[in-house]
């Protein structure tokens, strides 16, 4: 058995490149509102910082959403980018990505209630955060 301190040093000798690299980003933004159901309201862009590599792939998404008041019956949550949507279960949570999605670019959440006529009390998201770990 190695002691930890020649482990530790070995693990310090390797290469940068010898491990996966990654990291992760945040963007914040207020969201968009709608009195009447079966309306699409699209979130402002959260977008990630340009120094992140374009080859980057998300590995991991987590996400809050802040309302006004209690979300109504039948509302979707949908984080988009160009090319894919991803629905979302909740306001608030975190998910595993393990198909290719860069992590490079613009986000948006995109809220629906599926339900016609006026909404009582209205959807007002206040706050919308997207956390993205990446490789």
């Amino acid at each position: 058995m190695m002691p930890a301190a020649v482990i530790l040093g070995m693990a310090l000798a390797l290469p940068a490149g010898a491990a996966p690299s990654g990291g992760s980003w945040s963007d914040t933004a207020a969201g968009g509102s709608t009195r009447t159901g079966k309306q699409i309201v699209r979130g402002r862009a959260l977008s990630s910082p340009s120094a992140i590599p374009a080859s980057a792939k998300v590995t991991r998404i987590s996400w809050r959403i802040t309302l006004l008041a209690p979300p109504p019956p039948g509302l979707e949550i949908k984080l988009c980018r160009r090319d894919r949507c991803l629905r979302l279960p909740s306001l608030a949570g975190q998910r595993s990505i393990t198909f290719p999605l860069s992590a490079t670019g613009e986000f948006r959440f995109i809220y629906t209630v599926n339900k016609r006529g006026p909404l009582r009390p209205a959807l007002n998201v206040v706050n919308q955060q997207l956390i993205v770990n990446y490789r």
